[in-house]
């Protein structure tokens, strides 16, 4: 007894299955480089973006804790001596021009086009000018902190889906 040939448009199985095969052969090799070179972008990019997200957090974080010392309390008496006055000014201006790089810095590791990283280095820039005048930071610097951790954790956001 002979067995019957399946055909399907004019092919047996066989044939159909060699050329089932030869058809993901052919998906898979242009298929493959795609998902790799996404793959490879995340690998990349989230490393990347992390180690942003930490140096900004650090800048910040430095910032908030040369600002949080008022001026007052670098700043000796009148009645001290010469050489205590000079070592305190020479302290206070590296403290101010410190503030001032590191709000330079910030403004160069943010997103220009955010609405909440323009606000993150305006805050920063006010909170220098209230450390020149001696003002009381306590409430300008819990908000920039706010602000901050509302950018920190969007671009965490980011970064979890990449």
């Amino acid at each position: 007894m002979e067995v019957a040939k399946v055909l399907l448009f004019g092919l047996e199985v066989k044939e159909i299955i060699a050329l089932g095969s030869l058809g993901v052969a052919f998906l898979a090799l242009f298929i493959a480089p795609l998902v790799n070179a996404r793959n490879s972008k995340r690998q990349v990019l989230a490393p990347m973006r992390q180690a942003w997200i930490n140096a900004l957090r650090d800048k910040v974080s430095e910032f908030v804790s040369i600002a949080t010392i008022s001026r007052q309390h670098v700043c000796p008496s009148s009645t001290a001596p010469e050489e205590v006055k000079q070592q305190a000014h020479k302290e206070d201006r590296e403290r101010y021009a410190r503030l001032k790089l590191l709000v330079a810095s910030v403004e160069l590791h943010i997103n220009p086009l955010e609405q909440d990283h323009r606000s993150l280095v305006k805050q920063m820039r006010d909170i220098v000018e209230g450390y020149h005048d001696n003002k009381d930071l306590a409430e300008m610097l819990n908000a920039l902190l706010k602000t901050c951790q509302s950018v920190l954790k969007h671009e965490w956001e980011v970064t979890k889906k990449t």
